[in-house]
This record gives C-alpha cells, sequence and structure tokens, in this order.
C-alpha cells in the first residue's frame, strides 16, 4: 500500500474496533502492529501460564510516579491485550 487515509496504530479492542467501522467507507486503511500472530501452543491458552507466569509479558518496566519500577502487563500480539481475555471487552458503568 503505498497510500492510506486511515492509519491505525495497534489492531487490539480499539484499533480492530475502529477498522472495521471504517472498512465500509472505502478508505484505505493501514494497521500497524508491533507485536506478532500468537503461537499456537498449549500456553497460548493456559491462564497459569498466561498471568500467574508471565509467558508472554514482555520483559520490560516502566516507572510510575513516584519513580518506582513496574511491568505493566501489556501484550504485544496481533490482537493486543484481547488475545488473552477472550476477545471480550466488559463495559462497566
Amino acid at each position: 500500500m503505498s497510500d492510506a487515509d486511515v492509519i491505525i496504530i495497534g489492531s487490539g479492542m480499539g484499533g480492530a474496533t475502529m477498522a472495521a467501522a471504517l472498512a465500509p467507507s472505502g478508505r484505505r486503511i493501514l494497521i500497524l502492529e508491533r507485536g506478532e500472530r500468537l503461537p499456537d501452543t498449549a500456553e497460548a491458552r493456559d491462564a497459569t501460564a498466561i498471568f500467574a507466569q508471565g509467558h508472554y509479558r514482555p520483559d520490560e518496566e516502566w516507572l510510575d510516579g513516584d519513580d518506582r519500577p513496574f511491568n505493566p502487563g501489556n501484550y504485544y500480539f496481533v490482537g493486543g491485550n484481547s488475545k488473552f481475555y477472550g476477545a471480550v471487552l466488559i463495559r462497566y458503568r
């Protein structure tokens, strides 16, 4: 694609929803994703491996407001964090 009308950063819940909403418009849409496809492994369906052991969690540190390091628990794969939450986005009210 040489030109895009819309560039969406990330293929997670928000990016995928935006792309789906814009698709019928005829605009040329480009989705940029930093991650790869989630491999088809036993760990990909194992909640303990994903959440307790951090199997897919990247080795990165962010700093909180007091400059204390923490790992935010982001996952960088096609589909974003939604791949790890069953593609469910609960609307809290």
